[in-house]
């Protein structure tokens, strides 16, 4: 008889006995084949008919059905008894058709043995249900699991995955690391956490389409007993666990598949090994041979410089070094996944309180089997409270533990990390500990190299916020070709108002006197006859083409009727390159524009057509912010023709003073030009049929297809702006000449 088996006759078996000895108003308990029948009574005197089809894989994998709710069904994971007592609960408490979907592991997470990870969502069915005799089930549970786990083998495990597991949650702490034990088919599923609010402001995170509760987590599938010493690289998944498709996603398993494949070839559980004793060995000698506090420490310069090359700054290094003994390993540690150290020296806090407390690593932590009801929870008792505290949830990720995560927040990335984020890190701690490493330096980073061919973008003024295809001939090739976005109706259909705002700044740059100057990036749009060509090609700029193609593009309020195929249909028949124009314009946006809802709109300001504009880069953002707690904010506009603003979405906002791009004069010095005062900067946009008038008024209709049908459009930006010393002000011009303290908050049309 299979465990399985003889589990399901035990429970079946328990389950009688608690409806027994509880009168539970459950009854005509009946097995036939695969399938559990019995009869509720409801508090209204009437009975249901339940019935639960058990898998192979008892208790995992259980559907269940009522016969009087055609409609109703639930796909559980627990114990016969656990979802007999939790359906009895719910009736007592007036539900007819009990969800018990809480008991459910989502399919993505269903494994034989596992541990809790983010994917999971287990809750103890005890929580339903609270009784004087809930020990009397405790001990029974904790009886049976007991006799099943007497029979289970421990799970043998390759010591160095053992180690590199170990130096992963002591550098990091426990919630960076998840796993799940596939043993029947020689595999473990490494799951690292990255959570998104110690990488990313939330307005980035909603900008990438991720969301900023869950951390974004990365998978690995090893093989449980070879580890490093197998010939090919390990499959790797990234996503989120309400998120299993994201471009963000993508573009980083693709980044972390290169990774793997160059350094695969290059590691061994040997070498790993070797490493992990050479540092156990440093640390003890660390402990025989620590100095008091009050003796002078030497600090290696090569050790401040090493540290430096990973992107922290000398007093940070040296302050490190100092406060562990010199020791370079912990040192690192420290400023990687602890407290910053150099904050806490200046505090004149005692040094000591710093060296890392890490376990014993010669002896690691086995792995076992883990059921549904986990050992280590089965044997703790609680009177009242069965919830069971849920290991990966993303609002107590990284927060419970004493560790300080702000180091996560990457440097300004036009300086060193943006020119370093490919770093390799060193293999010192681990394996796993340089592929958590790698990560971190990419993700923050993600937007300056192309989701294609992962080489840095070429802009005039940096990075913008959303990752994006290069201009590369190679990567519009792969990225028109394979259909990436191929469907322009869907971002039509959730922002039909921006598409059409996109769509007329880049029909008025291919319209201007000045398209020659300001139409910048020019689109490169695959040839859909022959994708061995460039239909429209940036390197033989021909202006009056883009113009003729642009104007075959119908109204986005005309597209929103049409079927998500008829749209490529009818820009087809208008103009064959008609809907790849249309594909580039939604694409190469770089910023993040979202049509501001009616309540949130801001009542000064007498447009309905009102959009939040994000388009700085974290990098940028970061800079911002320091900048920001150092001289404070402020708020002022910004305004440019709209044939400007194809170019500043996805290039950003620029000094244009003494540049070509430079349309008015410069009487007030070199910098970006803000006023404090809307029709001021109303004025630079070169206002016309919109203008800013606060006692004129437009009809409804004609204000909500304002620039549907004008040629001649006025928009303004509300900037944030930093107040420091470099701001000019002189009345109601402004002038920064720094574009780090301007960034775009609020867009107006």
């Amino acid at each position: 008889m299979s465990v399985r088996q003889k589990r399901f006759e035990d429970d079946l078996a328990k389950a009688n006995e608690l409806c027994t000895k509880y009168k539970w108003p459950v009854t005509d308990l009946a097995v036939n084949e695969n399938t559990l029948t019995f009869l509720v009574a409801q508090n209204d005197g009437t009975k249901r008919n339940y019935s639960l089809h058990i898998s192979d894989d008892y208790p995992d994998n259980t559907f269940m059905s009522i016969v009087e709710s055609p409609d109703y069904s639930r796909h559980c994971h627990s114990p016969i008894q656990n979802l007999i007592q939790s359906i009895v609960g719910e009736v007592q408490r007036g539900n007819k058709e009990p969800d018990v979907q809480t008991l459910a592991v989502p399919p993505s997470a269903q494994r034989s043995v596992s541990m809790e990870s983010e994917a999971s969502s287990y809750v103890d069915c005890n929580s339903s249900m609270e009784s004087d005799d809930d020990d009397d089930d405790d001990d029974m549970d904790e009886d049976y699991y007991n006799e099943l786990e007497a029979i289970q083998p421990e799970i043998a495990t390759n010591p160095v995955l053992a180690k590199d597991m170990e130096s992963l949650r002591r550098c990091y702490n426990e919630d960076v690391l998840s796993y799940r034990l596939l043993d029947s088919i020689d595999e473990i599923d490494i799951e690292i956490n990255f959570p998104l609010s110690k990488f990313l402001e939330k307005e980035i995170v909603e900008a990438w389409r991720l969301n900023q509760d869950e951390p974004l987590v990365v998978r690995l599938h090893l093989s449980l007993n070879s580890y490093l010493d197998t010939p090919t690289f390990p499959r790797v998944e990234v996503f989120q666990p309400s998120k299993r498709d994201c471009g963000v996603a993508a573009q980083l398993r693709k980044i972390l598949e290169n990774f793997l494949s160059e350094q695969w070839p290059h590691i061994s559980n040997q070498q790993i090994n070797t490493l992990h004793s050479n540092r156990e060995k440093a640390e003890e000698k660390s402990k025989q041979e620590s100095q008091p506090t009050n003796v002078a420490i030497n600090v290696d310069d090569a050790d401040i410089a090493r540290i430096m090359e990973m992107g922290f700054s000398a007093e940070h290094a040296q302050n490190a070094l100092i406060l562990n003994h010199g020791d370079l390993l912990k040192a690192i540690n420290d400023l990687m996944g602890k407290k910053d150290s150099s904050k806490q020296a200046d505090q004149g806090q005692d040094a000591n309180q710093y060296d890392c407390d890490f376990p014993e690593l010669g002896k690691p932590n086995k792995l076992m089997p883990q059921f549904s009801h986990p050992p280590t929870a089965k044997r703790k008792k609680k009177k009242k409270d069965f919830t069971r505290q849920k290991s990966s949830v993303a609002s107590v990720l990284f927060k419970e533990s004493g560790t300080d995560d702000n180091d996560l927040t990457l440097k300004p990335s036009s300086t060193w990390y943006g020119r370093n984020s490919k770093r390799i890190p060193p293999n010192d701690l681990g394996f796993l500990v340089m592929v958590f490493q790698y990560i971190r330096q990419r993700l923050p980073t993600l937007n300056e190299y192309c989701v294609v061919c992962d080489e840095p973008h070429v802009f005039q003024n940096g990075a913008m916020l959303k990752p994006a295809v290069c201009s590369r001939e190679l990567c519009v090739f792969a990225f028109q070709t394979l259909g990436v976005m191929a469907d322009a109706a869907e971002d039509i259909a959730t922002g039909a108002e921006v598409v059409d705002l996109l769509v007329a700044m880049t029909k008025a740059a291919s319209k201007s006197n000045r398209k020659r100057v300001i139409f910048s990036p020019y689109p490169t749009i695959v040839d859909p006859k022959d994708p061995q060509e460039l239909a429209i090609n940036p390197k033989n700029r021909d202006y009056d083409a883009v113009e003729k193609v642009v104007d075959c593009i119908m109204s986005i309020h005309e597209m929103t009727k049409l079927g998500t195929g008829e749209i490529k249909k009818e820009l087809d028949k208008a103009h064959i390159l008609a809907y790849p124009l249309l594909q580039w314009i939604i694409t190469s946006n770089r910023s993040h524009i979202v049509k501001l809802p009616e309540e949130r709109r801001l009542s000064f300001m007498h447009t309905p057509h009102q959009f939040l504009l994000m388009s700085s880069p974290p990098a940028k953002e970061a800079r911002f912010r320091e900048a920001k707690q150092k001289h404070s904010s402020t708020f002022a506009f910004h305004g440019s023709g709209i044939e400007n603003w194809h170019s500043i979405i996805r290039e950003g906002l620029i000094v244009a003073s003494g540049t070509n791009r430079q349309v008015n004069g410069a009487a007030y010095g070199k910098g970006i030009y803000l006023s404090p005062i809307a029709s001021t900067s109303f004025g630079y946009s070169r206002m016309g049929y919109g203008s800013y008038n606060k006692k004129k008024a437009t009809s409804p209709d004609d204000s909500k297809k304002r620039f549907l049908s004008s040629s001649n459009i006025s928009c303004i930006a509300l900037c944030e702006v930093i107040t420091s010393g470099e701001l000019k002000k002189s009345g109601s011009i402004w002038v920064c000449p720094n574009p780090d303290h301007v960034c775009t908050r609020f867009f107006f049309v």
